[in-house]
């Protein structure tokens, strides 16, 4: 009987039921400097109240906190002008997270793919020489089959949109940039009421389901 309560002895296995199991540190932690380079649907274009309803202000009160948002979206802007006008400030902020959605304007404006598919691998290669952060990039979304966007009819632009989003996805895999797959997982085809009376820019609700299809990758990648 001593000898069971000596140093030596041995002890029971610990119940397996009773063990916690450790939930995984996210790559990204508070306080977080959260830069968003975007075009109008950044500047929240389209809502009364842009400063608090824009997908990027929405996403920034979703983070963990305390977040400081860096919102660097300018209406009409293309891939090549944000490179010169968001990109330099993007780097100095020095943010942890940064969000890119950059590519309807392009698509509006007729602009070639290769060269879309070259400005895109300039600003994530320069974003990667300057920076540490994370970086999460959406893609070309579905729409209703009734929003003649682009021009085109629906089969027609996805068709189009194919071409855009592979290049978008392979200039991610290159960059080691997280891809959300907003023509997979924010269904605008099913939800028309996510686009608002001007046919392009996105309504309350919209910008919302954005914001939260955005964090959804983000929590699924570990990156918050």
């Amino acid at each position: 009987m001593l000898a069971a309560c000596g140093p030596g002895a041995a002890r029971p296995p610990q119940d397996a039921a009773t063990s916690v199991p450790t939930k995984p540190t996210p790559a990204v932690r508070p306080p977080l400097t959260y830069v968003a380079l975007g075009a109008s649907d950044a500047a929240g274009v389209g809502v009364e109240d842009p400063q608090r309803d824009s997908w990027v202000a929405v996403l920034a009160r979703l983070l963990p906190q305390p977040t400081r948002l860096v919102n660097l979206g300018i209406p009409g802007v293309r891939l090549d002008e944000a490179i010169e006008v968001e990109l330099p400030p993007a780097l100095e902020a020095r943010p942890n997270l940064i969000t890119i959605w950059l590519v309807v304007n392009d698509l509006l404006a007729g602009v070639p793919l290769d060269q879309y598919a070259a400005h895109l691998d300039r600003m994530l290669r320069d974003l990667r020489a300057g920076a540490t952060a994370h970086i999460a990039i959406g893609n070309v979304p579905d729409a209703p089959e009734s929003l003649q966007y682009l021009g085109m009819r629906a089969t027609e632009r996805r068709a189009r949109t194919e071409g855009w989003n592979a290049a978008i996805a392979a200039a991610a895999r290159t960059h080691g940039a997280t891809l959300v797959d907003l023509n997979r997982r924010w269904p605008l085809a099913q939800h028309p009421e996510y686009i608002g009376p001007d046919r392009l820019h996105p309504t309350v609700v919209g910008y919302r389901t954005l914001a939260e299809t955005f964090l959804q990758v983000l929590r699924e990648e570990r990156i918050v």
